[in-house]
């Protein structure tokens, strides 16, 4: 489970807005490409309000939260865990890419001082939205 969640606290603290919320992206995008960038906003916003429980439910997959949960603790705890960690970043969906019940989001953010950070995160439909199935490679 910390393999899941290694790379997890530089992926989130990209999309994590401390001082503020980052001015939104997905009005760059139209149809189903705004509801992929509209997740990776959510996933923002629930982090920056420090609501773990909003990303559980709303933001992951059920297979991410599994993956989440295999290291005893429910999804909430360890990304309590994470969000508590974070500060000053911010986030933009710069890139939208669909295939089927798939899609990437590429991402730009800033973290503390270093602009520019890359981060693909990939998303499955499930239930009918949009929901991150990991967090992202850079």
């Amino acid at each position: 489970m910390r393999s899941v969640l290694r790379s997890f606290p530089l992926l989130l603290a990209v999309a994590i807005a401390g001082c503020g919320q980052a001015a939104s992206s997905t009005s760059n995008f139209k149809g189903a490409k705004k509801d992929v960038a509209d997740t990776v906003e959510q996933l923002q916003t629930a982090a920056t309000s420090r609501k773990p429980e909003d990303i559980c439910a709303n933001v992951m997959t059920r297979a991410l939260i599994e993956k989440v949960k295999t290291s005893g603790h429910d999804c909430v705890t360890e990304i309590e865990k994470v969000t508590a960690d974070a500060d000053d970043y911010e986030l933009t969906v710069t890139a939208v890419t669909i295939t089927g019940a798939t899609a990437t989001a590429r991402v730009k953010g800033r973290k503390g001082g270093k602009e520019g950070v890359l981060t693909n995160f990939a998303l499955a439909r499930e239930d009918g939205k949009w929901r991150l199935s990991n967090f992202g490679a850079g």
